[in-house]
């Protein structure tokens, strides 16, 4: 909706009334009583002791084992010559025994991967991950419900209650990229929420940012962590706090949290900070409890670990939600520090305990109007005709795109990239995309998606 030509044009007025209808209509499709059934069933579920859980994953996995050797073309074939025999049912043995996938075998796969049994309707989505390339997956509505229930439970982890007024400050385009003065944020009255552009954060617009804020006034923000930083780090430097009295936590997701960007966004802001860990896969959630500590979502999914090095282990994942378009020991990429064996958390809860988080660290881009913007991978989404992409910069009225193409590559792929580009950073940066044979990876074999040298 936001890079319709209806919305770009119409005014503020009208603009809110548009964001209020569509939140309205999501909330009756997303949050009605199969929404209501499942918030209530994983408010339960979050006290099970160790062994109800263990039980529920067996039970559950069992399941959609059984219903994909039987429905989904991909893992018939696969499991034919594994004879699985469901009377003799193990677990964790017979998940085991099961082949690991993971995003380029997702990508081939394409809809071999759906059942071919559906329930209702179904929701096509892409992302570009952490390499730029395009995954697309689908999902049926119980899936969607199911996801949207699990962060509900994160916000009220938070202190986030219902009729609650929160703040938004994530990737979407609520104002044009080239909107040179505030109002960087718009209203949407249908969720009670303040919805900010992250496209805007700047030395100069960081006082309009927090005086939105503190008028306001939400119980809880949630942001990229590149976003809320900024604003943090703006704070630090111009010595001042946040001035909102109803402020209970900051909840960020989808980028890496370091200790360092944590302490200085609770020092600004006064409050304890929440960090959520999913993918767009949905095989994987890591969330924060009131006592700060991570806890691996064992009602979730079921995640494995693979040993990596220095004490860290590779995720795992088979997905819970979405068994229109199962994903079965499917390898995340993302690598995590758990707890010591036998740790506890003093909330009482039997989710097993993570230490460190390591995911992808993407540099921001910086303009020579001031604004500093993270999370970019949204350039990248519905672009067909890579293989993988970065975005790399060195001056800062420049910006390069370096694409490994595909062989559905064309001039299409070019003027998609750059119209996503453009939106998001304006007409000012100039824009070259590039094609090469390879994206050089960091000095540890990963790759990054956004490489700033300004």
């Amino acid at each position: 909706m936001f890079g319709s030509f209806t919305y770009g044009h119409a005014p503020v007025w009208a603009q809110e009334s548009l964001i209020a209808a569509q939140s309205s209509l999501r909330r009756i499709m997303r949050e009605g009583r199969t929404f209501k059934a499942m918030a209530t069933r994983i408010g339960e579920s979050q006290w099970w002791p160790e062994h109800e859980l263990r039980e529920f994953q067996s039970r559950t996995l069992r399941a959609i084992v059984e219903s994909a050797a039987r429905y989904v073309p991909f893992y018939r074939d696969r499991y034919r010559s594994l004879c699985l025999d469901p009377q003799a049912w193990q677990f964790p043995e017979t998940v085991a025994r099961l082949p690991l996938i993971d995003k380029d075998e997702v990508r081939a796969a394409g809809r071999s991967l759906m059942s071919e049994r559906k329930r209702g309707p179904a929701f096509a989505g892409s992302t570009s991950g952490t390499t730029g390339a395009p995954l697309h997956l689908v999902q049926d509505l119980p899936a969607i419900n199911r996801e949207n229930a699990f962060v509900s439970r994160q916000l009220a982890w938070a202190g986030l209650r219902p009729g609650d007024r929160r703040a938004w400050i994530r990737g979407d385009m609520i104002v044009p990229a080239d909107q040179g003065k505030p109002p960087y944020w718009r209203l949407n009255r249908a969720e009670n929420m303040l919805m900010l552009s992250s496209y805007h954060l700047s030395a100069s617009a960081a006082p309009a940012y927090l005086e939105a804020l503190a008028r306001f006034d939400p119980t809880v923000i949630q942001a990229y962590p590149s976003s809320i930083g900024f604003l943090a780090t703006w704070m630090r430097g111009d010595q001042c706090r946040y001035r909102g009295g109803a402020l209970r936590a900051i909840v960020t997701s989808s980028e890496t949290l370091s200790d360092l960007l944590r302490k200085e966004i609770e020092g600004a802001f006064g409050c304890r900070v929440f960090d959520w860990y999913g993918q767009f896969e949905r095989v994987a959630a890591i969330g924060t409890c009131e006592h700060g500590r991570y806890h691996l979502l064992s009602d979730y999914s079921y995640v494995e670990m693979l040993p990596h090095e220095d004490g860290l282990f590779e995720l795992v994942g088979t997905g819970f939600n979405n068994l229109l378009m199962p994903l079965i020991r499917y390898r995340c990429g993302d690598l995590v520090r758990p707890a010591a064996a036998g740790q506890r958390c003093a909330c009482g809860r039997s989710f097993p305990l993570i230490e460190q988080i390591m995911g992808r660290v993407d540099d921001p881009i910086k303009l020579s109007d001031g604004r500093s913007i993270g999370r970019l991978d949204h350039v990248f989404k519905g672009v067909d005709g890579m293989l993988e992409a970065q975005i790399r910069q060195d001056r800062l009225d420049a910006v390069t795109i370096l694409v490994v193409p595909s062989a559905t590559f064309s001039e299409r792929t070019r003027e998609v990239l750059s119209r996503n580009f453009r939106q998001r950073l304006g007409a000012g940066p100039a824009l070259e995309i590039r094609l090469v044979d390879a994206i050089p990876r960091t000095r540890n074999g990963k790759f990054k998606g956004v490489v700033s040298n300004v």
